[in-house]
C-alpha cells in the first residue's frame, strides 16, 4: 500500500493544520515499519494489515485488503455479517480508497462489488469494533472480541474477503507490525512475542484462512511437544490450575487422539485459553486451522472442555482424512457419521486418558441412551449406533475386530467418495447379513438399537438392561421462553401447566438442566398474585432405553 493511500485511509480523522502534519510524520514512520511481502507467482496473493487504537469507547481494529482486480474490473467482496448463528456488526467504515475504484452494493446484503481497472492494486478499509453491551459471556465468543488488553476473532467473523470457492488456493499476507510491542501474537499460523516476527504469510486453500483463529493481547505464550510435534498455549487471566497443568492436561488429550490414529502428521497446534467474565457455569471450545480456541469461567475445571477438545481433534480425520463429499450431495445422510463416531470416540478417549470416572463415562453414556429413542440429533443418534456398531463387530468377530477397523478403512481409501453408501459398506465388510439391515433401518428410517449388553472397551465391568425412564418434557416451548422472558407455548395439562406456569407471564429467572427430566426445572416468574418460584419435574411420557449398571466387585478396563 502506498504512502498516499494510507494518508486517504486515515485523514478523515484528522483534523487540518498542524495535526494533519503530525499524522503524516507518524504515518511515514509506520510504512517503514510495515511487514514487506513478496508477491506470489503462482498463487493470487491478498494482504490483511491490522492497527488497534483504544479509544474511551473501547478498542478499535483499523483494517486494510489489499488485492488485485481480475481481468474483468470487477470483485465481489464478502463481508463478515453472520457467524455461528450470531448476526455481526462489528464492521464499520467500509470503503474503497484506491484511486479509479468504487464499491457498490449488490443483491444481498452480506456481498459488496468492487470495480476498478483490470489488474489494478485495489485497498479497501474498514474497522472492527466491539458490538455487544455487557460482559463477555456465551455466545458473545462468536463476535470478534475486541478489548482494550486483547482481540480474538476468526477469518469467518471479521475479514472481508473475495468471494471466492473454499478450495482455490491463495497466498495470504498478514502484517501484525503495528500491534503494541508488549504485545503477543498467536494465529493459525504462528505465535510469538518477539515484534520481529510479526509477518505472516499462509499459501493453502482459501478456507483454511476462512477458519483461522487470530489472537493478540496480553497472552502468555508457551512452546512444547504433543508427541513430536511444536505447539502452543495461548493463555490470560487467572486460573484455578497453572499454566503447566493446563498444557498436560491438553498435551495428553491430544495425544490420546493422534495416538489412537497412529498419525502426528501435524506440524503445528495452536490453543487459546480465556475466562469469560464469570466465576463458574460457562465453557466453550471451537476448532480451527491448525487451532482450538478455549472459553471457560474462571473457577472451573478444564477438565469439563477435555471431551470437547478430543472431539474437535477427531475431526481431523473423520471427517477431513476420509474423502470428500460429492458436489450437490445430501450432507444430512452423513451427519451421524461425521459426528456419532467422533462423539463416540472423544468420549471413550478421554476416559482412557484418565480424565473421567467409570461412573462418569457410564453416565454420559446412559443420558444419550434415553434420548436415543425420539432424538434427531446426530450426536446422539450417531454415538449410540456408534456403540452398537463397535459392540456389535466385536461379538460377531468374536473380538478380532472392532468399529476401530471401520474406522481406518475409512481413511485408508479416502480416494473414495465419502458418503452413505461407501460408509454402509465399509461397515458392512465386519458384519452380519442381519446387522447390515439393522444399521441401515437404524440411519435411514430412525430404527431403534439395543445397546450391546456389556459395554464395548470397559469389559465385563457394566452391563446393559432395558428400563422404562420418564422423557425430558418442560411442556412449555422453553426457546422462545429464554428468548423473550415470556412464558410461552404451555401445553395444558403438560408439566409446566400442572406446575402453575401460565402463557404470558414475565419470566425473572430459570434453572433447567437439559434432557434430565429426574433434575428439577424452576422458573421465576412474575403474575397477578406477585413474584413466585414454580419448580417441577419436567418429565414426559416414558421412553424404554438401554441402561448401564456399574458392578462395584469389577474393576473396568481403561486400555483398548
Amino acid at each position: 500500500m502506498s504512502v498516499s493511500e494510507i494518508l486517504k485511509t486515515m485523514m478523515p480523522r484528522a483534523s487540518v493544520g498542524l495535526a494533519a502534519l503530525g499524522i503524516v510524520f507518524v504515518l511515514l514512520g509506520a510504512v517503514r515499519a510495515q511487514c514487506h511481502f513478496v508477491r506470489a507467482r503462482t498463487t493470487p496473493t491478498v494482504t490483511y494489515r491490522f492497527q488497534p487504537t483504544v479509544r474511551p469507547d473501547g478498542l478499535v481494529l483499523h483494517v486494510t485488503f489489499e488485492f488485485q482486480m481480475s481481468a474483468l474490473g470487477t470483485e465481489r467482496l464478502v463481508l463478515p455479517t453472520q457467524y455461528a448463528g450470531e448476526t455481526l456488526h462489528a464492521m464499520t467504515d467500509l470503503r474503497v480508497i484506491s484511486d479509479l475504484a468504487s464499491l457498490t452494493d449488490s443483491e444481498k446484503a452480506d456481498t459488496k462489488i468492487v470495480h476498478a481497472p483490470p489488474h489494478r492494486s485495489v485497498v479497501i478499509v474498514y474497522d472492527l469494533k466491539k458490538d455487544w453491551t455487557g460482559p463477555l459471556v456465551n455466545p458473545m465468543q462468536f463476535h470478534p472480541v475486541l478489548l482494550p488488553k486483547y482481540f480474538e476473532f476468526t477469518g469467518s467473523n471479521a475479514l472481508v474477503r473475495l468471494k471466492l470457492d473454499d478450495g482455490a488456493r491463495e497466498t495470504v499476507n498478514f502484517d501484525w507490525q503495528e500491534l503494541p510491542a508488549e504485545w503477543t501474537l498467536a494465529t493459525s499460523f504462528g505465535a510469538t512475542s518477539s515484534t520481529k516476527e510479526r509477518c505472516q504469510t499462509h499459501t493453502g486453500p482459501w478456507s483454511e484462512v476462512d477458519e483461522g483463529l487470530y489472537a493478540a493481547g496480553d497472552y502468555r505464550i508457551h512452546r512444547f511437544q504433543i508427541g513430536r510435534r511444536p505447539a502452543v498455549l495461548a493463555v490470560r487471566g487467572v486460573w484455578t490450575l497453572t499454566d503447566d497443568e493446563a498444557i498436560k492436561q491438553i498435551q495428553k488429550v491430544v495425544s490420546t487422539v493422534r495416538d489412537f490414529w497412529h498419525d502426528d502428521n501435524f506440524p503445528y497446534f495452536l490453543v487459546t485459553l480465556k475466562p469469560y467474565d464469570r466465576d463458574h457455569g460457562s465453557s466453550n471450545g471451537s476448532a480451527f486451522t491448525n487451532a482450538f480456541w478455549m472459553y471457560l469461567s474462571r473457577l472451573d475445571s478444564l477438565t469439563n472442555l477435555l471431551p470437547l477438545l478430543a472431539h474437535e481433534s477427531f475431526h481431523a480425520w473423520d471427517p477431513e482424512r476420509m474423502g470428500t463429499v460429492p458436489s450437490g450431495y445430501d450432507e444430512e445422510l452423513i451427519k451421524w457419521f461425521r459426528e456419532g463416531p467422533t462423539e463416540y470416540y472423544a468420549q471413550l478417549l478421554t476416559y482412557r486418558a484418565g480424565f473421567r470416572s467409570a461412573a462418569d463415562y457410564v453416565n454420559s453414556l446412559n443420558k444419550d441412551l434415553r434420548l436415543f429413542p425420539t432424538s434427531t440429533s446426530e450426536y446422539v443418534r450417531g454415538r449410540i449406533i456408534s456403540l452398537w456398531l463397535d459392540g456389535t463387530i466385536r461379538r460377531e468377530s468374536r473380538s478380532q475386530h472392532s468399529l476401530d477397523d471401520v474406522m481406518f478403512d475409512m481413511v485408508r481409501t479416502r480416494a473414495q467418495p465419502y458418503t452413505l453408501a461407501r460408509i454402509l459398506e465399509t461397515a458392512g465388510l465386519y458384519l452380519s447379513p442381519e446387522s447390515r439391515v439393522m444399521l441401515q433401518h437404524a440411519v435411514s428410517d430412525h430404527g431403534n438399537l439395543l445397546a450391546p449388553e456389556q459395554l464395548p472397551s470397559l469389559g465385563a465391568c457394566a452391563k446393559a438392561t432395558l428400563q422404562d425412564i420418564p422423557s425430558f418434557d418442560l411442556g412449555l416451548d422453553f426457546d422462545r421462553t429464554r428468548a423473550t422472558n415470556v412464558i410461552t407455548g404451555v401445553v395444558e395439562g403438560g408439566p409446566a401447566f400442572t406446575a402453575g406456569l401460565r402463557n404470558g407471564q414475565q419470566m425473572l429467572g430459570l434453572s433447567v438442566t437439559r434432557d434430565e427430566p429426574e433434575r428439577l426445572a424452576k422458573f421465576k416468574v412474575h403474575t397477578v398474585e406477585g413474584d413466585q418460584q414454580i419448580s417441577f419435574y419436567p418429565r414426559g411420557k416414558p421412553v424404554t432405553a438401554s441402561q448401564y449398571q456399574l458392578d462395584p466387585s469389577r474393576t473396568c478396563n481403561r486400555q483398548p
